[in-house]
């Protein structure tokens, strides 16, 4: 295993499911990595993003990547975020790199385009479109 280790920086929920989807997010990037991956939230949820640094620093790590896992580059992105990496730099004396957030990543927009599609019934996609919470519920299980 890596001696990097990942913080998936989610903004957290108050859904317990919501959470519990980074958190498998964060498993299964782990395994695809081979890396240690700690789900970690901004707020509503546990462990938050400077706990999660502090594990990942427990844990040996010579470096942390915080991936922030945001649609947007708002203010929890610009502003929050970045002030957390800060203090975990000082407090924690280990290399911290910040990835793009999620949202800017290339692809972002061909994959809005196929699910908007699928869900105008131009495409297979994952089942067609969602009609109420019980269709979602159907396609998680």
């Amino acid at each position: 295993m890596s001696a990097e280790k990942i913080v998936l920086a989610a903004h957290g929920s108050r859904s317990p499911e919501a959470n519990a989807s980074v958190v498998e997010l964060a498993r299964t990037l782990g395994e695809r990595l081979d890396a240690r991956v700690f789900a970690a939230f901004l707020e509503m949820a546990e462990p938050t993003i400077l706990e999660a640094m502090r594990m990942a620093a427990s844990h040996q790590a010579r470096r942390i990547v915080v991936v922030p896992f945001f649609l947007a580059p708002g203010m929890h992105v610009r502003r929050d975020l970045l002030r957390i990496v800060e203090q975990s730099r000082r407090e924690l004396g280990v290399p911290i790199v910040v990835a793009e957030f999620f949202g800017s990543h290339a692809q972002i927009p061909e994959l809005l385009f196929d699910i908007t599609r699928a869900a105008l019934g131009h495409a297979g996609g994952a089942g067609g479109p969602l009609r109420g919470p019980d269709d979602l519920r159907t396609r998680q299980e």
